[in-house]
């Protein structure tokens, strides 16, 4: 299964805050066994109306999936690091 997120950021979230959740979000794939794939980045602003970050997870399954949720080290980058400069964020799960 795909977990999709986008977020927006605040007005005034500086590059730095945004590269501090860059950092982090590389780190959760080494941390979390359950990640079967991982990828997160800036939207390329190729069109109007995008999300400013997107985040896909890859887990074998819902099971795997929750515990990515759960996990300490995603708790600690969403309550520390993403939370703060979130404006609005969107998710799905969907079946690969």
């Amino acid at each position: 299964m795909r977990h999709l997120v986008v977020l927006r950021w605040r007005d005034g979230t500086s590059p730095e805050q945004i590269a501090a959740v860059e950092a982090a979000l590389a780190d959760l794939p080494a941390l979390i066994p359950e990640l079967c794939s991982y990828h997160h980045g800036p939207d390329l602003g190729l069109g109007a109306g995008r999300w400013d970050y997107g985040i896909v997870a890859g887990c074998a399954d819902v099971d795997d999936w929750r515990a990515y949720d759960r996990h300490p080290a995603h708790q600690k980058v969403l309550v520390d690091l993403i939370r703060p400069h979130l404006a609005d964020r969107a998710a799905v799960q969907i079946g690969s």
